[in-house]
């Protein structure tokens, strides 16, 4: 007598058993994907927010250098104004106390025989007009007016020897550039704590 048995279940059984792990498996390589799908998604993200953030940050200093170059201009440009407004004050001030401190000067570099008829002055160029008892005194006065810090350039263009029943002078021309700034220096080194005062 044969003995027959059913392997039928068992084959089932291990065919389910194969499928469940199967799935299993499957189902695993999906988390796996999914958990290394969100990991580079997240450092992508996180790499593109730093990106964004340094971009954020160099915006900022750039406006903030931006600012202080603005700034700076700013300043160079009232340090600018002040010293056209020193200079017009410079000026302004070497208008009204240049003539007469020039005056002063002249007169204290004509010798004795020495007299000036006439004082010409346009646009800083000065001509003077005069007589003397001698060449000696003309050439003197020349020379004084060579040291001053109100003239400069001084020539002699003419000289005319010419006698009286008496006296024998000599009569000149000479030419020179006036300069009143010299005024304004003077002023300041007379009174050095003016400026600080104000």
């Amino acid at each position: 007598m044969m003995i027959r048995i059913n392997l039928l279940p068992v084959r089932v059984s291990k065919k389910k058993e194969a499928g469940k792990q199967q799935l299993i498996f499957f189902a695993l390589a999906v988390v796996f994907a999914l958990i290394c799908n969100f990991w580079w998604s997240h450092s992508r993200a996180a790499e593109v927010a730093a990106r964004e953030e340094k971009v954020k940050r160099t915006r900022t200093e750039i406006a903030q250098l931006e600012k202080i170059i603005g700034e700076v201009k700013d300043i160079k440009e009232q340090q600018a104004a002040v010293k056209d407004k020193l200079a017009v004050l410079e000026k302004l001030k070497s208008g009204r106390q240049g003539p007469v401190r020039m005056l002063d000067e002249l007169s204290g570099l004509i010798p004795k025989r020495l007299w000036l008829r006439k004082l010409d002055e346009k646009a800083g160029a000065v001509t003077l007009d005069g007589s003397a008892g001698s060449i000696d005194d003309v050439s003197a006065f020349l020379a004084g007016l060579k040291k001053s810090p109100y003239f400069s350039n001084p020539e002699l263009k003419k000289t005319t020897a010419k006698s009286d029943k008496k006296f024998k002078l000599v009569e000149f021309t000479m030419t020179a550039t006036v300069n009143y700034t010299p005024a304004v220096q003077v002023a300041a080194a007379a009174a050095p704590g003016t400026l600080e005062r104000r």
